[in-house]
């Protein structure tokens, strides 16, 4: 299934998975900077799974329709951050790609779950199509998220934990690295070969990973 496509019949499906997916991300990232001391996010009122603070409008219609899109960052301070600084930037910079992983499992936990206790029958033909396919893009676009965040690129979360977890001496190439990061990301999404490799392999990776998580947790309720 093509997450990144026009097709006004899924579009529903996909703009609740998105939203879910997007605002629970930025949502952990402002959790966790409020944890180590750090309240910017929480006095501009991201600490909330209200979508709405987290959504950029722009964004979402482009990812809707298009192969890339974004949520509001999350502003933090981490010189607010108890202990060390660095390793709080990677904690924070860590929790949105790992509360998405928790989605996809969760999501695919519970289809699994809703077939197997035969939970749509009965169901109108319609109300089966939205519930199953709300599902199945919960499970695939949290998994892309997390695949896709974690990819050693600026301004993407993977960068952050790379640079933050080196050593203080690297922080020179780092920074001259991050000008040229947005570029570098938007030749990898549009072309074609390029991407098929640095997204489409590891996201197949990553959905197995999923569906064997998903399995394991899933007979324990059978």
């Amino acid at each position: 299934m093509d997450l990144f496509h026009f097709d006004w019949k899924t579009v529903p499906f996909r703009l609740i998975a998105f939203v879910i997916a997007f605002s629970l991300h930025e949502w952990a990232h402002a959790f966790v900077a409020w944890r180590l001391g750090d309240n910017t996010a929480k006095d501009e009122g991201r600490l909330t799974l209200n979508p709405i603070p987290h959504i950029d409008p722009f964004g979402l219609i482009l990812i809707l329709f298009g192969p890339f899109g974004w949520a509001k960052p999350v502003p933090i301070n981490p010189l607010h951050f108890r202990g060390n600084k660095r390793l709080g930037i990677v904690y924070v910079s860590a929790a949105g790609p790992l509360i998405n992983l928790i989605l996809s499992i969760i999501a695919y936990v519970l289809f699994i779950l809703m077939s197997y206790y035969g939970l749509l029958t009965g169901m109108g033909e319609k109300a089966v199509f939205a519930i199953e396919h709300t599902m199945s893009y919960l499970v695939q676009i949290n998994a892309a998220l997390f695949m896709f965040n974690l990819l050693p690129i600026p301004p993407l979360d993977g960068y952050k934990i790379l640079r933050f977890l080196s050593p203080r001496r690297w922080d020179k190439v780092f920074y001259n690295f991050e000008i040229y990061g947005p570029w570098i990301l938007l030749l990898l999404i549009f072309i074609p070969g390029i991407r098929a490799v640095i997204f489409q392999m590891p996201f197949m990776m990553v959905l197995s990973w999923v569906e064997g998580i998903s399995q394991s947790i899933a007979i324990l309720f059978i």
